[in-house]
């Protein structure tokens, strides 16, 4: 009100002409600044859908078109535009970007027991770098190719870009290219990696300084700079196999994270909770560090949380052989901690009459940071999986009930309880599994040489480094064993554990190899991508862990290098179709070979 007799009074003094004229330009002011605070989401879908048109215009020149060279050329003008929009695509379409730029591949889906067939720009270029172009099958994933984008670019104005959304899908897109980018994992026959990480880095710039000019916002030199450096080793250097990989992590795309993190500070800081619940909610840096993990993402429910008290009570159950039927063993015996909480066996014991099952104690160290648990994936939850132990007449052969009077017999362990759930009138079965996997999920100790290398408190020999970027490079480990975890988690969402059919052979041979009868997921549901499928789990602290492999067919690293690089199952004799590994040799000099199990050394927790 008071500002309306202002307004009035102010047309008394001056002519009306020129106060409406101010009024006008005042308008018009504000309406800018309204602009420059909102319109960074439309600009950017402006941006997407243009570049969408780009890439769509640019793959469908593949029609018709048989010389090889030429399709090269498409495809890789076509992944350059992508690169662009990826960290939009892959932040807001988590569902359909397997589809987009997912392994070549089958889709399994055992919820409703369906396979799907890959598509996507890894199928593309497939049937692109294949000696014998099929154009028919070419033409048909562009199309797939070109609709998936087209539902993109007519959904993407729906989906709000806000500011820490932009934060947080930049910084995923810089953990991509360290994790799945350069090394392999989406140009697996291309080996355009390097040369793509420029790319992404290119992009990044863009859309940096375009939220900076639209916001109003100063530009952060020092970012600029340290992205500029980035794009600048990538081209000094681009071929696949000798790439430096260490160093562009450590010396380029670290810096880059934490200071995109520090410009970010203060708008991060007014978005409430926002890292609740991520698994990982950190930088690149944090990330090589082991830090900004939480190890209760994938708990079953909020009571799950960990505690100090629940962690504590949690150790005295894994060791405790009181909770088994036959007081003979506990979670450690199958997990010692001196063996990296493996159990040292080629298969492992039960409590009848010392036999043996199918497979080995995996490790339970970094169990955290994975969604599925068994080699099978049978267990969605730690407390599932405590309690098909708990229940197995193999192993602890014990009811919920019998183990509950045991606990409340034992007046230190019902005073531990107490403390770990001071709210709880009774003990159930749900606190004897919560307490246990509380403690399992503590066991992510990340100070091993190669973390106290990212954390600037180690330096590696020139094997180790070596070893690191064949792990990441020529060897292709890294594709499945994804960088830092080095398991099959894959980042930056962390929300799907992976199987993978490598064809472990039932006994030590190189020639006319036998898979191993267990098969494995396909006990489970009965789809033939499925069998002899076993989950990728964690190569850290493998040094302690022989013998190898879920049957413990190889004794040392030696042998399980020379398993992969001969091609795994199909490459020692199997007929495996649906083996996921690729079986071509991977052509390691003796060198190499030596340098990638000192490096795998190193993945040894002190």
């Amino acid at each position: 009100m008071n500002g309306l007799i202002n307004f009035i009074n102010l047309c008394n003094l001056f002519n009306m002409k020129q106060v409406f004229a101010g009024v006008f330009c005042l308008s018009l002011f504000f309406a800018c600044i309204n602009l420059n605070q909102k319109s960074f989401d439309k600009t950017a879908y402006s941006l997407i859908e243009k570049n969408i048109d780009s890439i769509i215009g640019i793959i469908s020149k593949t029609e018709g078109v048989s010389d090889k060279n030429t399709l090269i050329k498409i495809f890789s003008d076509s992944r350059k535009n992508y690169k662009k929009i990826e960290p939009f695509v892959e932040y807001y379409y988590q569902g359909l970007t397997r589809r987009i730029n997912g392994p070549a591949l089958p889709e399994i889906k055992t919820d409703d027991n369906m396979i799907n067939d890959p598509s996507g720009f890894q199928v593309i270029e497939e049937i692109i770098y294949n000696d014998n172009v099929d154009l028919n099958e070419l033409s048909k994933q562009t199309k797939i190719l070109n609709t998936d984008l087209l539902f993109i670019k007519k959904t993407i104005k729906d989906l709000p870009i806000q500011d820490h959304h932009f934060y947080e899908l930049v910084q995923h897109q810089i953990i991509r290219i360290a994790t799945l980018g350069i090394t392999g994992f989406d140009s697996p026959v291309a080996f355009q990696s390097v040369k793509e990480a420029g790319f992404t880095l290119e992009g990044i710039n863009e859309w940096y300084r375009l939220f900076c000019s639209i916001k109003n916002k100063n530009v952060n030199k020092q970012l600029i700079n340290q992205i500029n450096d980035a794009i600048l080793f990538t081209k000094k250097n681009n071929h696949f196999n000798d790439f430096d990989r260490l160093q562009f992590i450590k010396n380029y795309l670290m810096p880059i994270s934490s200071t995109f993190e520090e410009d970010f500070n203060l708008i991060i800081a007014k978005v409430p909770n926002f890292n609740k619940n991520k698994v990982f909610y950190g930088t690149l840096s944090d990330l090589m560090q082991g830090k900004k993990i939480n190890p209760d993402a994938f708990s079953p429910f909020s009571e799950s949380a960990s505690t100090q008290e629940k962690i504590a009570l949690g150790e005295i159950l894994f060791n405790d052989v009181s909770l088994s039927k036959n007081n003979n063993i506990s979670c450690a015996s199958c997990h010692n901690a001196t063996k990296a909480f493996t159990d040292g066996q080629v298969t492992s014991v039960t409590n009848i009459h010392n036999n043996t099952v199918r497979r080995n104690s995996p490790t339970v160290l970094y169990a955290a940071f994975q969604k599925s648990f068994f080699y099978d994936l049978r267990s969605q939850d730690l407390e599932n999986q405590i309690e098909s132990v708990m229940k197995n007449p193999n192993e602890f052969d014990l009811t919920p009930k019998e183990i509950k009077k045991k606990i409340l017999a034992n007046q230190i362990l019902a005073s531990h309880f107490s403390k770990a759930y001071p709210h709880k009138k009774e003990i159930t079965p749900f606190e004897i599994r919560n307490a246990i996997a509380a403690y399992v999920r503590s066991l992510m100790p990340f100070n091993a040489k190669i973390d106290q290398y990212f954390k600037g408190q180690a330096s590696l020999s020139e094997s180790e480094s070596n070893g690191f970027n064949i792990f990441s490079g020529k060897a292709k480990c890294a594709t499945c064993h994804f960088i830092p975890i080095y398991n099959g988690t894959i980042p930056p969402w962390y929300n799907n554990t992976e199987s993978e059919v490598i064809g472990v052979p039932s006994s030590l041979t190189w020639t006319n190899a036998v898979v191993d009868g267990d098969l494995g997921r396909y006990n489970l549901n009965q789809l033939e991508p499925l069998k002899y499928s076993f989950k990728t789990p964690t190569v850290r602290n493998i040094d302690k862990t022989a013998p190898y492999m879920h049957n413990g067919v190889y004794t040392t690293l030696e042998e399980v290098v020379k398993f992969y690089e001969l091609g795994g199952g199909n490459g020692i004799g199997m007929n495996l179709e649906y083996q996921t590994l690729p079986f071509d040799n991977l052509q390691l000099t003796t060198k190499e070979k030596k340098d990638l199990v000192s490096f795998m050394k190193i993945l040894t927790d002190n």
